[in-house]
């Protein structure tokens, strides 16, 4: 991992790493090498943004394969390439943010809870004589 990410020579090299492992991780698909996904992972939680723990939250998941990695490694490169521009000042805050919004509508969401069945059919009650 870089050990130095806040000087600009440290944020360039970090994510330079960054392009090379998610390189290396769509190249390998659907196999994910967990020494290249922790390394990718390390790497975007130095950088911290949003959009960086976006893509690591994404990146554990389909190393868990909880995420089909078919759908979500091109997202995924994509978004690195967004983050790598924004790291360089190509790209500012909206578009930063509207690829975290992407990357993050692949996260599994929970299922919803059954719609609750009564135990009385409504059919059955009658009104009560006071």
């Amino acid at each position: 991992m870089t050990a130095v990410i806040g000087t600009t020579a440290g944020r360039t090299a970090g994510i330079e790493r960054i392009e090379q492992l998610i390189t290396e991780l769509v190249q390998r698909a659907p196999v994910a090498d967990p020494a290249v996904v922790d390394e990718l992972v390390g790497e975007l939680q130095l950088i911290g943004s949003p959009l960086a723990r976006s893509i690591a939250r994404v990146t554990e998941l389909v190393a868990e394969q909880l995420v089909d990695p078919g759908i979500a490694l091109p997202a995924l490169a994509m978004a690195c390439a967004t983050l790598a521009d924004g790291v360089r000042g190509a790209l500012g805050e909206r578009e930063l943010e509207a690829a975290r919004y992407q990357i993050e509508t692949l996260m599994p969401v929970p299922d919803r809870p059954a719609i609750a069945v009564p135990d009385v059919p409504i059919s059955s009650l009658r009104k009560r004589d006071r």
